[in-house]
């Protein structure tokens, strides 16, 4: 039997290949949202010492996507990335758990944006 309408089916999951694209397919724009107020809140509450901030919880109701943020850390560099704040949060998600590491900076309206995500991984700790 031969149908020529018949299509072979595509294979979803290889089409993510990048670490970025998997952060975006399963980190919804309105979790970036919810995480990068959870940090400006966080950075405004606790002031510029990182060893204060305990780890903090965010939930969107419109995803149903939820986490805890485990790491803030203030990127002290001049330039295009001061005011940066490097993290690591966990993200519960229709794809499951994971942790993930970013990097939220301020715009030009100085409102936090995640600028970079990825899933975490501990052998991209920069060596000491």
């Amino acid at each position: 039997m031969n149908n020529s309408e018949y299509q072979e089916p595509l294979n979803l999951t290889e089409t993510v290949d990048t670490k970025q694209k998997v952060a975006d397919s399963e980190i919804h724009r309105t979790d970036r949202t919810v995480i990068t107020d959870t940090i400006e809140e966080a950075l405004n509450e606790g002031g510029k010492d990182d060893r204060s901030f305990a780890p903090m919880a965010w939930t969107n109701p419109v995803s149903g996507n939820s986490g805890t943020i485990t790491s803030l850390m203030s990127v002290d560099k001049t330039g295009s990335i001061a005011g940066c704040t490097d993290f690591v949060t966990s993200a519960n998600t229709v794809g499951g758990v994971r942790a993930y590491q970013g990097r939220s900076c301020p715009d030009t309206n100085h409102k936090m944006k995640i600028v970079q995500l990825a899933p975490f991984q501990v052998d991209a700790a920069p060596a000491q």
